[in-house]
């Protein structure tokens, strides 16, 4: 019998992952913002429920929009959704961000509607604060099962650097066309990079351990992956989280004081201008 978590999590110790590089999809500015570079679709990718991803995702939309514009650049960052499930237990992008109040006496297209009924995309931006935003809106019915529609998303949407929102593979494959792990696989095969975030609560990196096999395969198929250790704080033991996952390279993200993240969301931005969050997105994206 496991005495703890701790026991429990040594007991199932990973081999160490695969880390992967290819300069020509890196994060580094070198490869994000020369125009040379053409579009770059980047993943976001949770290991199990609730691990950060929208957030961060949303950080480093604004953080990169500040980025390009400090530098008078034409390119643009999108933050794209792609889920079809029916519900979001957790709330959608849409609120988090609340893209009600940002679109306030404006149109907001719904890219979904447009990918369901074969539309063009192409002028469909939503700009807002630099960044072009495709998002599930209320309003949108629930998306068809069909597996072309994140295609069509992921390779039409408006943007330089796309920055996906992208559900758990555990939560994914519980959607049609999603259950077979070839489609989920073609999905993460048609990004540029996947950063791939863990939290290192316990409980969630034992639920981890399916979704962190995708992205394995996903860097076995060629997919350069960072890992990201999102909401560090002074209760995680290191060195049996990093003995677990077998990842020894990581970008480190701290844990925000709930304050912090509640009075971002009240003010519809996101936590890009906190000084530890932005050090964190600072060191994602030179490397």
């Amino acid at each position: 019998m496991y005495t703890n978590k701790i026991d429990l999590l040594r007991r199932h110790t990973r081999e160490p992952f695969e880390l992967t590089n290819n300069a020509a999809h890196s994060l580094a500015p070198a490869s994000l913002f020369s125009p040379a570079s053409g579009r770059v679709k980047i993943g976001f990718v949770g290991v199990a429920a609730g691990v950060g991803v929208t957030t961060l995702c949303f950080a480093a939309a604004e953080y990169l929009a500040a980025i390009l514009a400090g530098m008078r650049s034409d390119r643009r960052p999108a933050m794209l959704e792609l889920d079809l499930r029916k519900e979001a237990p957790s709330g959608r992008p849409y609120d988090k961000i609340g893209i009600d109040r940002r679109f306030a006496g404006r149109d907001f297209i719904s890219h979904y509607r447009l990918a369901a009924e074969s539309r063009p995309l192409n002028g469909a931006r939503n700009p807002d604060g630099g960044v072009y935003w495709a998002l599930r809106a209320p309003c949108d019915p629930a998306p068809l099962p069909d597996a072309t529609i994140l295609h069509r998303l992921l390779n039409n949407a408006a943007g330089d650097i796309v920055l996906c929102d992208i559900p758990a593979p555990g939560i994914m494959s519980a959607v049609e066309p999603y259950k077979s792990r070839d489609a989920l696989m073609a999905l993460l095969s048609d990004l540029d990079h996947m950063i791939c975030v863990f939290d290192l609560l316990p409980s969630r990196l034992l639920a981890s351990v399916p979704a962190a096999e995708v992205c394995r395969a996903a860097a076995a198929a060629g997919v350069p992956v960072t890992y990201v250790f999102n909401k560090l704080n002074d209760g995680v033991i290191l060195r049996e989280a990093v003995r677990f996952t077998g990842i020894k390279d990581y970008i480190p993200f701290p844990a925000v004081p709930a304050e912090t993240v509640y009075s971002a969301e009240y003010a519809c931005r996101s936590l890009a201008s906190d000084p530890d969050i932005k050090a964190s997105l600072a060191r994602l994206f030179s490397e």
